[in-house]
């Protein structure tokens, strides 16, 4: 056999594969659609769909998605579909409905049948309730005929509208392409009193044809008191939902709170010199704040073992802090500090916050949390967990009820969204109610606190015949009681008493405790400094979070009701 020929040879049989595999293409041959207006404005769809099979996609049957939304005037609703019959080369053929996120199935086979390959014709008959779109001087019918979304092209697509009888048409058009787009590849025709609207191009996969008709208004009836008040409850569910829980949870959490979340009576608050005997700085923020709120326990811990010579502290920068052991701090530590000190200098001498994650100090401020919650919990509080978890229950509910049955979200909506949660975490804050023994601490702490705030009054006040006299104030005293002042929120007002009541010890005040302590116009603009950069430390030590009218030819292909698409299975 000569070159020439099996060059040949070889050619007719590259054309003989290329021709089979172009026979071999799935595709729909004919996609056409009766649409029959009702008076009602519901709309009858009869598609009949000629496609090719070879087995690859098209193995068992098609399936149709339709949308199971649109749009009006901004509001999500959601189609009524009706399913009336399917069939297969004329018979009856099985099928399931499924919903698959926005798409309404229909999945035409038997999972158990397999088709033969070649020509089928499936037709699928289903109504829809209400897809008239009614304007000031006409009325319309705008709908996505075939859908963008098939996966196979489309050798030729119609649609054949018949309108209530005497309807008079307006104005009329039709969109072919991509979503989006507004080709104008068909042709119209009037077919008695239908009218038919044909493409003159085939349509690849992803394109589609779309039609609209404007009629004169009376054609159809408008939409039924009926139809408007449900189409008034589909719009406004999600917002009745929303304010209803609101309502209704402000009675529940007041009912709750006057039933269980009360606190016990308490005698009157005046000031007390001296914290609680027996009370570390982390414990009086605890029982005063009812939980550990932010670093400030923390911190004030950090800050009280410096003081106690336990370690002392390096302000490297803004926002790197070295910490060094110094002693053990024998009997003289509170347990929690204990605690936190034996597990961050455990096998190390050092430890500098702000030089990254750090898992040795992750879990010693696990197991100093822990610590605080055990020791100052259940004896001073009553948790009242089950109405918290009811409450948790029933506002999550009424949020997930709520963007369930939204068709549009508006700002309304996240502010009602953001109300519920307030809600639930001041009701949080609150349904803790002190026990008889949490009282009487809390009641000490918050005297205590009074005098931190206010000990410069109360020493002017003592001059006063008659008034008792607080204990003078002292380098010592100032700094002994600086971490108390910082757990409960109140070290700005401690040290301006400080530097007004002993200008000249303050002015001369350099901490042993704590290095690159530099001294400005402020001690307290220091020590905001100070808390600052040990706060930013903190954060970096610990684990970070990762941180969501279309007749009038202003239409496209695509827009309308209906749609979707389709493929095999």
């Amino acid at each position: 056999m000569s070159i020439r020929s099996v060059v040949l040879w070889m050619f007719a049989l590259f054309a003989m594969l290329a021709s089979g595999a172009a026979l071999a293409a799935e595709k729909i041959n004919d996609f056409s659609v009766d649409i029959d207006v009702k008076k009602n404005g519901d709309i009858t769809i009869t598609e009949t769909i000629a496609v090719t099979s070879e087995g690859n996609q098209i193995r068992r049957g098609i399936f149709r998605d339709l949308p199971r939304y649109f749009d009006q005037n901004g509001a999500k609703l959601a189609y009524d579909y009706d399913v009336n019959s399917v069939t297969r080369d004329g018979k009856r053929e099985s099928y399931a409905i499924e919903r698959q996120r926005n798409a309404f199935r229909i999945r035409i086979g038997d999972a158990d049948v397999f088709l033969q390959n070649g020509n089928h014709v499936y037709e699928i008959q289903y109504s829809v309730k209400n897809q008239i779109r009614y304007f000031e001087d006409f009325d319309e019918l705008y709908w996505n005929v075939t859908g963008t979304y098939w996966a196979f092209p489309i050798d030729q697509a119609s649609a054949q509208v018949t309108l209530p009888e005497g309807a008079k048409v307006t104005q009329r058009a039709a969109y072919t392409g991509h979503r989006g787009q507004s080709g104008g590849d068909y042709s119209y025709r009037q077919v008695g009193g239908d009218h038919v609207f044909t493409t003159s191009r085939s349509l690849a996969s992803t394109e589609g044809l779309t039609i609209a008709l404007g009629f004169e208004k009376g054609a159809v009836d408008p939409p039924s008191a009926a139809d408007k008040r449900a189409q008034w409850f589909a719009v406004n569910a999600s917002a009745l939902v929303l304010s209803s829980a609101i309502a209704l949870l402000s009675l529940f959490y007041s009912w709750t709170y006057m039933r269980a979340g009360r606190d016990p009576a308490r005698g009157p608050v005046f000031p007390r010199y001296e914290p609680p005997e027996g009370y570390s700085p982390a414990g009086v923020h605890y029982i005063y704040r009812r939980m550990l709120a932010g670093n400030q326990a923390l911190i004030a811990t950090i800050l009280n073992l410096a003081i106690k010579d336990a370690i002392s502290i390096d302000a490297q920068s803004k926002k790197k802090t070295k910490l060094t052991l110094k002693d053990s701090g024998g009997d003289n530590l509170f347990p929690a500090e204990r605690t936190l000190l034996n597990k961050v200098f455990n096998r190390r001498e050092e430890f500098t916050l702000g030089s990254g994650y750090d898992t040795a100090f992750t879990s010693a401020y696990t197991a100093f949390q822990k610590d605080v919650s055990n020791r100052f919990g259940s004896p001073y509080f009553k948790w009242n967990s089950g109405y918290l978890i009811l409450s948790v229950l029933l506002t999550a509910a009424a949020i997930v009820v709520g963007i369930k049955l939204s068709v549009f979200w508006s700002v309304w909506h996240t502010v009602a969204v953001l109300a519920l949660g307030a809600m639930l975490g001041a009701f949080a804050y609150f349904i803790p109610a002190p026990t008889m023994m949490g009282q009487k601490i809390r009641t000490e702490i918050e005297g205590f606190r009074l005098y931190l705030k206010t000990a410069e009054k109360i020493y002017l006040d003592a001059v006063e015949p008659g008034a008792k006299a607080p204990p003078p104030m002292t380098v010592e005293r100032y700094e002994r009681f600086l971490p108390y002042a910082v757990a409960l929120g109140v070290e700005e007002p401690w040290t301006r008493h400080f530097e007004n009541l002993i200008p000249q010890e303050a002015a001369n005040y350099q901490p042993r405790w704590a290095h690159g302590y530099r001294r400005g116009d402020s001690l307290h603009g220091l020590n905001k400094a100070f808390m600052s950069g040990m706060s930013s430390g903190v954060a970096t030590a610990l684990p970070q979070s990762s941180s969501s009218s279309g007749s009038g030819g202003g239409g496209f292909s695509g827009g309308g009701g209906g749609g979707g698409g389709g493929g095999g299975w």
